[in-house]
């Protein structure tokens, strides 16, 4: 091609050069679609919050619990929904069979829900693997005289290992 023919063709070029447009309405459906898609599939999982301080116990439940309130236990405090109800220290005494702070709050959540389903409420205890025992009785008294009376313990799921699959499939 000779430097004419470039020069005819370029302003050919020119002449039909239109301005490049981004359509946002392809792209907000997109979006739109994508943000369904992950809030539909993201609803399989559920998170408990919990501190760095607490070491939950594992287990090999089959059963995931429902989302209900959450008491968190640790070495100094009793917790319920993120606020301190009782200090552990304080509730070493065996006079000590309810945990006053903590059957309060629970009154005051169960007044919140509505009319109280049969056998009680639910609850999640949500404690450190090193918890003693008397602390966890204590709770679960404290939970049985507010009417909260149906207690999971919150655990860390352990996948099923292969020797186990192969174990239970011989037995």
């Amino acid at each position: 091609m000779s430097s004419i023919g470039l020069t005819k063709r370029r302003k050919c070029q020119n002449a039909n050069k239109k301005t490049a447009t981004l359509n946002l309405v392809s792209l907000m459906d997109i979006f739109t679609i994508l943000v369904f898609f992950l809030m539909v599939n993201s609803s399989d999982v559920e998170v408990l919050e919990s501190s760095s301080e607490i070491k939950l116990p594992d287990s090999n439940s089959e059963h995931l619990p429902a989302n209900q309130l959450v008491i968190s236990v640790d070495d100094q405090n009793v917790i319920v929904m993120g606020r301190s109800v009782a200090e552990v220290a304080t509730l070493r005494s065996e006079k000590i069979r309810i945990i006053g702070g903590l059957e309060k709050e629970l009154v005051h959540q169960a007044n919140r829900k509505a009319e109280m389903p049969e056998g009680g409420y639910n609850v999640t205890i949500m404690g450190d693997r090193e918890i003693p025992y008397w602390l966890l009785k204590k709770i679960m008294l404290t939970c049985q005289s507010a009417n909260f009376a149906h207690i999971s313990l919150a655990v860390n799921k352990l996948e099923e290992s292969d020797d186990n699959a192969d174990q239970d499939a011989t037995s």
